[in-house]
């Protein structure tokens, strides 16, 4: 159970609201590169330039698609690390207070036991 709640905390951190309200974007843009992809799969000969040139240019274009959907992506793993950046700050702070915690129940326990004897 104890394993459980830093995956909570950091489940809560974790900018589920931009994650989701970039989701559709994004799958838009893949679903379109794979659904153009598909469509481009059939054979050109070599000897058709203009077909090589509209294919090149098509290729061009995913590659700007492709360019705009790892941007999205690139932003969403920057806030997912900078929430579990801000985690494991509050984790070490939290380290901290409960090794202070410890030290002084140690202390009023020894003062206690000192006072009885």
């Amino acid at each position: 159970m104890t394993m459980a709640i830093p995956w909570l905390v950091a489940l809560r951190a974790v900018p589920w609201g931009t994650i989701i309200a970039n989701a559709p974007s994004i799958l838009r843009s893949a679903d379109a590169l794979r659904s153009r992809a598909e469509a481009r799969r059939e054979t050109v000969s070599s000897n058709d330039v203009q077909a090589l040139g509209e294919r090149v240019a098509g290729l061009e274009q995913r590659d700007r698609e492709s360019v705009e959907v790892i941007t999205q992506l690139t932003g969403q793993v920057a806030a997912l690390t900078a929430a579990v950046e801000v985690l494991e700050a509050r984790a070490q702070w939290l380290l901290v207070i409960a090794t202070g915690a410890i030290a002084l129940a140690v202390l009023a326990g020894g003062l206690s036991l000192l006072a009885r004897g």
